[in-house]
């Protein structure tokens, strides 16, 4: 009887791997689109996702700026297919950060330095004076998102 016992309370723990891709900060610098999303949240400071994938959008739409991302929209959602996978790679070689109360993205020390070193040219000089332009219309969405993140008693006062 004791071998029952000892064998339902035998717990199994299930192993899960899963594969990704390593980046280097030489790819980054290779890669115009990773460039111009930390260009973008070098220029707004601190910015969400969703204000991060409605820029990508406005940017398309109004100024005819194509960043290279697939847009897809779901209703009132809107869906920046490669763009969560961008915000990982930057985030795992650690050019930005997520702020822990805002759950923002900005840029570490690390980041600033990375864009010092990069020769801005007059196309970055254009894109980072759209982005800048915009900013007013990201804002917005980024204090909705800061609503709707709030704690429920905070809410309730």
């Amino acid at each position: 009887m004791p071998d029952k016992t000892q064998q339902q309370q035998q717990k199994t723990k299930e192993l899960k791997v899963f594969s990704a891709q390593v980046i280097t900060l030489d790819q980054i610098r290779n890669d115009s689109r990773k460039l111009r999303l930390l260009f973008a949240i070098s220029t707004l400071k601190e910015v969400s996702e969703k204000g991060l994938a409605y820029m990508v959008q406005y940017l398309k739409e109004e100024r005819k700026i194509d960043m290279g991302y697939n847009i897809v929209k779901l209703g009132n959602k809107l869906i920046v297919r490669e763009l969560p996978d961008d915000i990982k790679a930057l985030l795992y070689v650690g050019l930005i950060e997520v702020d822990p109360k805002t759950k923002k993205l900005r840029l570490t020390s690390n980041g600033q330095e990375f864009l010092e070193k990069i020769s801005k040219n007059e196309d970055i000089d254009n894109f980072i004076k759209v982005v800048d332009e915009l900013r007013s219309k990201i804002v917005v969405i980024d204090e909705e998102v800061s609503l709707t993140a709030l704690p429920t008693e905070r809410k309730r006062r």
